[in-house]
């Protein structure tokens, strides 16, 4: 056997046998929900649980089917952010006969994924995925929970022009799928007195931005726009600091969380970013989330976060209206789901993509985002 197949044998085998608890009498029935992503990643571990916490809250209030009560369990599996990986651990999901899957969290490994869920007929619901590839394969069980980079890319051009007022616009982006999918984008949007005045590739891999900021600030950029995954945009802030660019940047919604922000402390001015979904701190029903998820789980609170829980609490919504654990009527369901989740309304079009994506641009500030401007629709 294979080292990676042993590896994912042994976890898989791991958490299986901790997911099938004796049930009373034959009376409950135990029904695995899949998450899938970089477990070792600070944000899909928050994503995982925010998952969790969505079946618990489910579990109090059981579906019947069949006569039996639907006890629903998490089944984590981390594809470390690799499309081989994802491929195993797909494999891995169907053959424990999960209802549904959570995940994956980066693009590539969701798209390569999607295939295998979707010859199973398994439903998949990525929280995090946003490269628009991954519901342009025509699957009929691929859903997304959040708007694609493309609506994301339209909201931050928008916002750019019309509020920043930025005219001398340079654009930083990382060869990921999701990073240059959305930087391509981002320049389609851009109309006069706007103006690309640099485009600079980098690897997803690295930390040095020294040349790309000097180039940018020599041609006097007023904004960089980084198109690019949380990882390196520490980095990239620390490094506009030290060498003194004057450009504000602005990054993408992964960095809405309090840990990056204690991060770059000191070095948030002139920085902004769009998240996924109407602005939730102050909502009534993220008050009782936030409070039973800190009271279970030792972990910050990201939009992933809640995309992530609101995405759970949809597949197990359409698992109640389907009365049914068959894949074909869960999918169908999906496709009818009307779900009122934290960062908004969730309902699917025939593609899978949510209706009417929602994004909110923030502004960085010492002890939070502030929230600027909402965009909702397409």
């Amino acid at each position: 056997m294979k080292p990676l197949q042993r590896l994912l044998g042994i976890s898989l085998l791991l958490v299986s046998l901790d997911s099938f608890p004796a049930t009373a009498q034959g009376r409950d029935q135990t029904v695995l929900i899949g998450f899938a992503g970089p477990l070792s990643w600070t944000l899909a571990r928050s994503g995982q649980y925010g998952a969790q916490l969505a079946i618990d809250e489910a579990n109090r209030n059981p579906p019947i089917v069949d006569g039996k009560k639907l006890l629903f369990k998490l089944l984590a599996m981390d594809d470390k952010a690799d499309m081989a990986v994802a491929a195993f651990v797909a494999k891995s999901m169907i053959a424990a006969g999960v209802a549904g899957v959570i995940g994956h969290w980066t693009s590539a490994p969701t798209n390569a994924a999607a295939p295998f869920y979707a010859a199973a007929g398994i439903p998949h619901i990525s929280a995090s995925a946003a490269a628009p590839e991954f519901t342009q394969q025509g699957y009929a069980t691929s859903f997304r929970a959040i708007g694609s980079s493309v609506d994301a890319a339209h909201a931050i051009a928008e916002f750019a022009t019309d509020e920043l007022k930025a005219r001398r616009i340079a654009i930083l982006e990382d060869t990921s799928m999701f990073g240059s999918g959305m930087a391509d984008e981002f320049a389609a949007k851009m109309r006069p007195p706007s103006e690309i005045v640099g485009r600079i590739n980098v690897s997803n891999k690295t930390s040095d931005f020294n040349m790309a900021l000097t180039q940018f600030a020599a041609g006097e950029a007023d904004l960089i726009f980084f198109s690019g995954y949380l990882q390196r945009s520490e980095d990239l802030v620390r490094t506009r600091q030290r060498l003194r660019v004057p450009a504000r940047l602005f990054l993408t919604g992964s960095v809405m969380n309090p840990i990056f922000l204690s991060l770059i402390k000191g070095a948030g001015d002139g920085i902004y970013a769009a998240a996924p979904g109407k602005p939730y701190e102050e909502q009534a029903q993220y008050k009782a989330f936030e409070k039973n998820f800190t009271a279970k789980f030792r972990s910050g609170i990201s939009v992933y976060t809640l995309s992530t829980y609101d995405a759970c609490n949809t597949l197990i919504a359409a698992i109640r209206q389907a009365a049914s654990l068959e894949s074909n009527k869960v999918v169908e369901e999906l496709h009818n789901v009307r779900h009122r989740g934290l960062l908004g309304p969730v309902s699917f079009d025939d593609k899978g993509n949510l209706r009417a994506p929602v994004f909110t641009v923030y502004r960085a500030q010492e002890h939070g985002w502030k929230p600027l401007m909402t965009y909702d629709g397409r």
